[in-house]
């Protein structure tokens, strides 16, 4: 369940930082985001998240601009316009954002997909470890793969990039697969997170 309004109240009178389950797993994913489509894809599910609360962050300042926007009553491009709120101009913004951002993670998974298609064509297996988050799929790896080739930690979600790694799989190095460590699951994560 979201606690919106029960947060936001408690943030403005106690000055510590309180979040609601949503906000503290894209706190968490933020920071853990090492990979170019990680970053993307948090920055994004954090502005989607951001974009219907706005309402309640704005309400001191539903004052509309009257007249030309602009230093000196001039307007211009992507100025705020008569009759427009700071709440209109920031979801405007916002939602600007999201476009180019889910436009930056298509290019990224286009290539992605280029070499998923690759993989493919080559007849290696691919195996993916899949568990909960924090259970050990990333060390699993490590073990298989002989080496700390992926970031092990005792933490929730300390692998937020699907990394693959190649393992030959009997003694004489005549069988190779491709092992894929993913993200761990969580229980009751927000549909919009998948």
């Amino acid at each position: 369940r979201e606690l919106e309004g029960i947060l936001n109240n408690n943030n403005a009178e106690g000055g510590v930082k309180v979040l609601d389950r949503t906000a503290l797993i894209l706190d968490i994913f933020a920071q853990h985001a090492h990979t170019r489509e990680g970053a993307l894809q948090v920055e994004l599910a954090q502005y989607e998240y951001r974009l219907p609360r706005l309402t309640r962050q704005w309400t001191h300042l539903a004052r509309q601009a009257g007249g030309a926007a602009g230093r000196g009553g001039i307007g211009g491009v992507g100025l705020r316009g008569p009759g427009e709120t700071q709440l209109e101009v920031d979801r405007r913004e916002i939602a600007a954002r999201i476009a180019h951002l889910k436009k930056e993670i298509e290019k990224v998974r286009a290539h992605r997909r280029r070499y998923r298609a690759q993989r493919q064509r080559s007849a290696i297996p691919v195996i993916a470890i899949v568990a909960y988050t924090n259970t050990g799929k990333s060390t699993l790896l490590n073990t298989l793969v002989g080496s700390q080739a992926v970031l092990t930690a005792d933490q929730l979600f300390a692998t937020l990039d699907p990394t693959t790694r190649r393992v030959t799989l009997d003694v004489h190095g005549k069988r190779p697969a491709l092992f894929t460590d993913t993200v761990g699951f969580i229980q009751k994560l927000p549909t919009t997170l998948v």
